[in-house]
């Protein structure tokens, strides 16, 4: 047979032929229709992602298989479902625990006498247990260990799925271990977990979550346990996103679910004859926040009221070797920063006032935020004075062993004692107990009245009551007497107008004081008193003083030969510095305008609180408060008034003071200007309208708008854009006048305003 070779066109032919009858074939149907697949899942790979949230939304043990699971869902702030997560290495870390009390977690010992110490007797209070308890250097509880799906997961199990859509399960087989402790699971209390999402995928992305349910209803709960608002904590540690640790959050929370009530660390150093000197010490968020803050508190902070006989000594071996940051190493340099603004014997600096109910707390704390004036943690007043009075072998005999009592034994204010625990701390809480006389200044009011301006003589005279609640304190108890009177524009009070004036003050027979002020003088480069009173200003008035108080309480004291005496025993009273609030007030003694100020002094206050600023006494070389508790406009009269560096440039730390000093700037930066100013009160629509000191030691001046911006730009306390030559350059070129005489800076023609408008400057330094 002969055969034929077939060209590909005709091929093709055939092929298109064949098609075509097949899909004309059963009247040109291919068949039934499939049905629809599902749609595509919308969600974002975790390596993709830049920002992460967990919402766990069940939780449960089973109490039969010892296992944990819980569900949540993974997305970005869109609440897009992020993918991925569990096939990374290690994403997680989960801590686990419940509410309890501290006699479940008490671990007996032995004082050096042999005897044994069974119990504490506040061993019915709440705390907050962990499931996982860790050891580290032979100490049996130093904090939680975390569970981790990929280092903990049983070999052939799966511990962390993911359920689609964003959502994941982890299943946590035999997680409790208390480590020796005596108590497990328990469904009749409060349950939580700590998720962790540990730096995941390629952005390093962190997450905490905190989750709590009652097991009975299998329902969620608030937190069972809240002593103290996070804000406490971020009003001073403004812009750290992890205050301590670098992935765990800046929540109460976090804090307690590892650093337990009876968690304990170790530490050792050397000591002054060089002998090793090895010591536990509270390892508890609590133990460790009172710690720290004491060993950060600024040396001449420490000169104040009894901080270096109470605090500082041989009986507390934790500040010495772990806490304490005026020690020096071998090179004569600081350990550790300083940087705690604010006076740590002030309890409520960080806590409710003394005066909350449970009627009154703030929303989401809970009762327990109370206890710390109830006098009831045997322990507590350690974390700061360690074992001043062996507060530890402080017990009461029992037939099954001694019960710890500690030093709330003696040093509380309830139940009729006196002796005073934490209200030890402060003055004028009106209890039948010790106070803190070295607080008690702050109780004393300023008041101003048959105010006298004689034109001829250029003399203001006026008469000055002070006052503490109803009784008057006169010349028998007051020392150090400071005055000072400066004016404002009447209706424009943006700057004070005058050289700061200082007035002479003499006590009169009735209790108040007769005040002389001489307005001629021009001072500090900056008109007299008189020319700005004759222009039409309000006044403004500073008092500054120092009263005596009986030793531990508010009690007034007369003076001795000008000072205050010693007791009967020979121990010294106290003699209380005072508020110093300024006063403004017309020249016919009705309230006068107030100076304008662009930074809020709560801002300032909170963190800087009863203490504003210590410094040490150029005569006795011991720390004082200076001008404790006093306002914006007081610390003004010399840091605008006066020959020192303007407010502005010293609080931005222009010449590396304040927050110019590199140990505040990890505490907020001067480039978050929310931190001290509200809304947008930093723009230079608020800028003063005289020029500012400069610099106290060439005694130049900045124009107002120039002088905002160059408090930091022209420093060399901040590295900022190209410099602080160029920064001076560039305002120098727009008019402004950066350290000048005041005559060139008041008639500048700046015009930093024009481009840098509150908004812009809001969203050049990233202001929410």
């Amino acid at each position: 047979m002969k055969r034929y070779s077939i060209s590909t066109a005709v091929k093709a032919a055939f092929g298109v032929g064949a098609l075509s009858l097949a899909l004309v074939g059963c009247n040109g149907s291919d068949g039934k229709d499939g049905e629809d697949g599902k749609p595509g899942e919308i969600a974002v790979d975790i390596n993709s992602a830049t920002e992460v949230q967990t919402k766990i939304e069940s939780a449960s043990y089973d109490e039969a298989a010892k296992t944990l699971s819980f569900e949540f869902s993974l997305t970005n702030p869109n609440g897009v479902a992020v993918t991925g997560l569990a096939a990374l290495t290690d994403p997680l870390r989960i801590a686990f625990g419940r509410m309890g009390t501290r006699s479940e977690a008490f671990t007996p010992y032995t004082l050096e006498d042999g005897t044994q110490v069974t119990n504490r007797a506040d061993g019915d209070e709440e705390i907050w247990l962990s499931y996982r308890n860790a050891s580290k250097n032979g100490v049996p509880m130093t904090g939680t260990n975390n569970w981790r799906p990929n280092r903990d997961c049983p070999e052939g199990e799966t511990c962390l799925a993911y359920l689609g859509e964003g959502r994941y399960k982890v299943t946590a087989p035999e997680i409790i271990d208390t480590n020796g402790l005596d108590y497990d699971y328990d469904a009749n209390q409060i349950n939580g977990i700590y998720l962790i999402t540990y730096g995941v995928g390629q952005n390093k992305l962190k997450n905490v979550e905190a989750y709590y349910w009652d097991p009975l209803t299998q329902q969620s709960v608030a937190s069972p346990k809240k002593v103290l608002e996070m804000d406490t904590c971020t009003n001073c540690h403004v812009g750290q996103d992890h205050i301590r640790h670098g992935n765990y959050g800046n929540t109460a929370d976090g804090c307690g679910f590892c650093h337990t009530d009876y968690t304990l660390y170790s530490g050792s150093g050397i000591d002054g004859e060089g002998n090793t000197v090895e010591f536990h010490f509270d390892g508890s968020i609590k133990g460790l926040v009172h710690g720290v803050h004491t060993g950060i508190t600024e040396k001449d902070r420490r000169e104040l009221a009894k901080f270096n006989s109470v605090i500082a000594n041989a009986n507390n071996p934790a500040f010495t070797h772990e806490f304490d940051g005026a020690a020096l190493d071998s090179e004569g340099k600081p350990k550790a920063e300083l940087n705690f603004p604010a006076s740590t014997a002030n309890c409520q600096s960080c806590h409710v006032s003394y005066t909350t109910t449970e009627e009154m707390l703030p929303e989401g704390l809970t009762p327990h935020s109370l206890a710390w004036f109830g006098d009831k943690d045997v322990t507590s007043c350690q974390s700061c004075h360690g074992e001043y009075h062996k507060g530890s072998s402080l017990v009461t005999p029992g037939e099954d062993g001694a019960t710890l009592v500690g030093c709330v034994t003696c040093h509380t204010s309830q139940d009729g004692n006196t002796r005073g625990g934490a209200f030890r701390h402060f003055a004028g809480h009106e209890q039948q107990s010790y106070e803190a006389a070295s607080q008690a200044g702050t109780l004393i009011d300023a008041s101003y009245s048959q105010i006298n301006w004689d034109e001829a003589s250029n003399t203001l005279s006026f008469t000055m009551h002070l006052t503490k609640g109803k009784e008057i304190v006169s010349g028998d108890y007051t020392t150090d007497m400071r005055l000072y009177v400066n004016a404002v524009n009447a209706t424009k009070p943006d700057a004070f107008l005058a050289g700061r004036t200082s007035g002479s003050v003499t006590p009169n027979a009735d209790g108040s004081y007769s005040v002389i002020v001489d307005g001629s003088t021009p001072a500090y480069g900056l008109p007299s008193l008189a020319e700005v009173i004759a222009n039409g200003a309000d006044l403004a008035i500073t008092s500054s003083f120092k009263t005596c108080f009986t030793n531990k309480t508010s009690d007034l004291l007369a003076l001795v030969d000008g000072a205050c005496p010693l007791d009967s025993r020979g121990r010294e009273n106290v003699l209380s510095p005072n508020a110093a609030k300024t006063v403004f007030v017309k020249l016919d003694g009705t309230p006068g305008a107030v100076r304008a100020s662009a930074v809020d002094y709560d801002n300032c206050a909170s963190c800087h609180n009863n203490d504003m600023v210590a410094k040490g006494n150029r005569d006795t070389g011991q720390g004082e408060s200076h001008y404790r508790n006093a306002d914006v406009h007081t610390c003004a009269q010399c840091h605008e008034a006066g020959d020192y560096n303007s407010l502005i440039v010293r609080v931005h730390g222009t010449f590396g003071k304040a927050h110019g000093r590199a140990d505040v700037h990890q505490l907020v930066s001067s480039a978050n200007c929310s931190a001290c100013h509200s809304d947008l009160d930093f723009g230079l629509e608020n800028a003063r309208s005289t020029p500012m000191r400069w610099n106290k030691g060439d005694a130049s001046y900045a124009s107002p708008q120039a002088g905002v911006c160059a408090s930091c730009h022209v420093s060399s306390s901040y590295e900022i854009g190209g410099g602080k030559d160029a920064a001076k350059s560039h305002i120098e070129s727009m008019g402004g006048v950066v350290a000048g005489s005041y005559e060139a800076a008041m008639l500048n023609s700046e015009s930093c305003l024009t481009c840098h408008s509150a908004e812009k400057v809001a969203e050049l330094h990233k202001q929410d």
